[in-house]
Order: structure tokens, then C-alpha cells, then sequence
């Protein structure tokens, strides 16, 4: 969904971001609204909770978000290729497959807990444990690439951008 957001030139920065923003807290209050969490919802992540527990300056706790924005925008086509292999798949090779959803999962599950990003760690924890309902993997997908827009709206604006010149190349 954030993936194919058309990113209107004619509006300033600022507005395509506010219309990603609002796109973004829509799906990630619909994936959350019917689930029980540790968290508030809406969720707002709190750079001051990482950088006291592990004793890092906020200026390192912030390029570290920046640095799982990326990362999670780089690895939403994996996300749903795997998704897409496991529902193609039989037997003893859709068990690889889940396999390789749950490996990308652990992955980016250890960044999102050190960094103390609670509404990630419960997608992506979905994303390990729930191979069975590929519409519900689909969605998470979906949202843990929008809570990842809502951590530093401005940065992941700028990292959506920069994709879409890299796939019109």
C-alpha cells in the first residue's frame, strides 16, 4: 500500500507527507484495533525510552530509526515475495519457505526490539509465528512498513522517494 503511494509533485514536501502520514496511522489502527497489546493505541513511539535503557545519546537512537526505515522499505518486495512462495508451494518445500519469512522476520524483529519499537516487534513476531493465514501476513507486511513511516515521517518520505527514482531507472 505505501509501497505504490503516487507521491503528487505538485504539493509541497510537507503535504505528501501529511497524506502518507494520515494513510499510515490508518493502517496501522486497523491492524491493531482488534488485537491486544502491551501499547496504546494509537501507538507513538518514544525515542527517550531506547536511548535511557541503553544509555545512547537520542541523536544515535534517531539515526538507528532512520537506519530500520531503510531497511524495512528495502525489505517489503522480500516480505511479499515470500509470501508469495509460500502460497505457491506444497509440502516439504512450503516449510522452507515459511522458513525464509520467519528468518527475515527474526532479523528485523532483533532491531526492532533493541530499539524498543513495540507495535514492529508484535508485526513481525505475527510475521514468524502465523504461516498459516497469508491474508493476515499480508496485512502486517502492510503495516509494519506504515508504523515504520510513522516513526521519522519526514526521513521515510524522503526513502520512498528516492526508491521510486531507483525503480523508474
Amino acid at each position: 500500500m505505501l509501497n505504490k503511494v503516487e507521491i503528487d509533485d505538485t504539493i509541497s514536501k510537507e503535504d505528501n507527507i501529511a497524506s502518507i502520514l494520515e494513510l499510515a496511522k490508518s493502517v496501522c489502527d486497523n491492524v491493531f484495533r482488534d488485537k491486544e497489546t502491551s501499547f496504546r493505541i494509537p501507538y507513538i513511539y518514544d525515542y527517550s525510552i531506547p536511548a535511557n535503557e541503553l544509555g545512547l545519546d537520542k541523536k544515535l537512537i534517531i539515526q538507528l530509526i532512520e537506519d530500520y526505515i531503510s531497511q524495512i522499505f528495502k525489505t517489503y518486495n522480500m516480505f511479499h515475495d515470500s509470501l508469495e512462495n509460500i502460497s505457491k508451494t506444497i509440502g516439504s518445500e512450503k516449510e522452507l519457505k515459511k522458513l525464509e519469512l520467519k528468518n527475515l522476520a527474526h532479523k528485523n524483529l532483533g532491531v526492532a526490539r533493541n530499539l524498543r519499537i513495540e507495535d514492529a516487534q508484535v508485526l513481525l513476531t505475527d510475521l514468524m509465528n502465523k504461516h498459516d493465514d497469508l491474508e493476515h501476513l499480508k496485512r502486517c507486511i502492510e503495516a509494519l512498513m506504515a508504523c515504520a513511516f510513522k516513526l521519522n515521517p519526514s526521513y521515510a518520505y524522503d526513502v520512498l522517494k528516492l526508491k521510486k527514482v531507483k525503480d523508474s531507472l
